[in-house]
């Protein structure tokens, strides 16, 4: 529709749309002959780009036309910027049809070169090269934004190859009978994080495809470490050993405080609150740090749970598989979500001034919480109170082995319906609270 041209009017107290009716008629009847038929999965990515173009020239004619206005005219025009708008919104229906075609197609092209680079790669290096291509934490979905450039993307796939061709040679030269099962874990992660504690259970004959190993005949004991790291650091390595049901007590606490901490469990009214993060292969492996994928929480008002918030968020990097196979969140799920940055906000707004209740949140999820909140520009004003360390005030007392979430809620009868899922394991630590505030009275 070439001949599309917008005559306005404009004296002081009137904005008028001259041709307005003539206007419309025309471009419901261009846009309903035109792209009434359309199917780009049929016609292809050149008829959709030719459509994209050609809407885009009538969508700025209209668009143009509404700057002039407000710029030269901004008295009352808001009739004419109706009438505007109903002209966009007749553009925009075949308009984003057409867009979102080219970009899902531009985007398949794109992972098709890089594999194709990937795959050229890996044929230097036969089968283990095919296996290196094929492992679930080979591509990276970041390689996916506009902003990655070839040349990039290519040298971090060399880095890559690199990498692994290397750990491969290692796995091979001391895995001996167990080389194969070795190989087999690695290429899960391309990564040799935790195949030190693998190696050693496959040589006792406890091969198992969990993360959390134990038996009858384990002997348990412990050693007591001073572990000194940054707070990024150490939240990961809290949450991890949480995940992995580990038993860790805190002796003493020197890191950085940022929000007052309650040791008395004498109120009735928070918000209990947990989070679920990506996990890390860890800096010296290439990788960027955890961010949360998960928030789940309850709001509890004199004893009664009052409302919930539970959302899950796009952390803008991949989860681990080990993280994917505890917590069952996987890259597909938070793909669509809204970013962390939008979901803390909601979280904030949600908790208010309450207090935050949580497991394990002093050494772990406070840090996520509370570093996410000032990228995103909020900050969250109520104190904490961390049941952990309530609870481990009566372990000896209570005769009870561990402390975790999941053992607590066992040892109370409560139903843990989700383990490692945000939602469930903050109902069940609002529970836990209340048994342990019985426990203080």
């Amino acid at each position: 529709m070439k001949d599309l041209m917008i005559i306005s009017k404009s004296v002081p107290g009137t904005v008028s749309f001259e041709n307005f009716d003539d206007v419309k008629a025309g471009l419901q009847a261009y846009v309903s002959e035109t792209y009434r038929d359309v199917n780009y999965d049929r016609d292809g990515i050149e008829i959709a780009v030719s459509h994209q173009d050609e809407l885009k020239k009538m969508r700025d004619v209209v668009t143009k036309k509404q700057k002039e206005i407000e710029k030269v005219y901004s008295a009352p025009y808001i009739e004419v910027e109706k009438m505007l708008k109903e002209l966009v919104e007749i553009i925009d229906a075949p308009y984003k049809s057409a867009k979102a075609y080219v970009d899902k197609t531009y985007v398949i092209e794109k992972q098709q070169k890089i594999m194709k680079y990937a795959r050229d790669k890996a044929t230097s290096f036969g089968e283990m090269g095919e296996r290196i291509v094929n492992s679930p934490a080979f591509y990276n979905e970041r390689w996916n934004l506009k902003g990655s450039k070839d040349k990039a993307i290519q040298d971090e796939i060399d880095e890559i190859f690199k990498r692994a061709v290397d750990d491969i040679g290692v796995i091979q030269r001391i895995g001996g009978e167990q080389t194969n099962v070795i190989l087999a874990r690695y290429f899960e992660t391309l990564s040799m994080d935790g195949l030190k504690s693998f190696v050693e259970s496959i040589s006792n004959g406890m091969i198992e495809d969990e993360i959390n190993i134990e038996s009858e005949n384990n002997v348990k004991g412990y050693k007591i470490l001073k572990i000194t790291a940054t707070e990024d650091q150490m939240a990961n390595l809290m949450n991890q050993l949480e995940l992995m049901n580990i038993e860790v007590e805190e002796i003493e606490d020197g890191m950085p405080k940022n929000m007052e901490e309650l040791i008395v469990p004498d109120f009735d009214s928070f918000v209990a609150f947990d989070i679920e993060t990506t996990g890390t292969n860890g800096a010296a492996n290439g990788d960027g740090e955890a961010k949360i994928t998960e928030i789940g929480a309850v709001k509890v008002v004199n004893g009664e749970v009052v409302d919930r918030f539970d959302q899950l968020a796009n952390p803008g990097r991949s989860i681990t598989p080990m993280i994917s196979r505890i917590t069952h969140i996987t890259n597909e799920m938070v793909a669509d979500k809204p970013p962390v940055d939008e979901v803390i906000k909601m979280f904030n707004e949600f908790v208010g001034d309450s207090i935050l209740v949580g497991h394990n949140i002093k050494s772990s999820d406070l840090r996520y919480i509370t570093k996410a909140a000032n990228k995103a520009g909020v900050n969250f004003k109520g104190p904490f109170l961390d049941t952990y360390l309530l609870a481990k005030k009566y372990k000896e007392k209570m005769d009870w082995e561990k402390l975790n979430l999941g053992y607590l809620a066992g040892k109370y009868g409560f139903e843990h319906k989700e383990a490692h899922r945000a939602w469930s394991d903050a109902e069940v630590n609002a529970k836990i609270y209340f048994e342990l505030k019985k426990l203080s009275e």
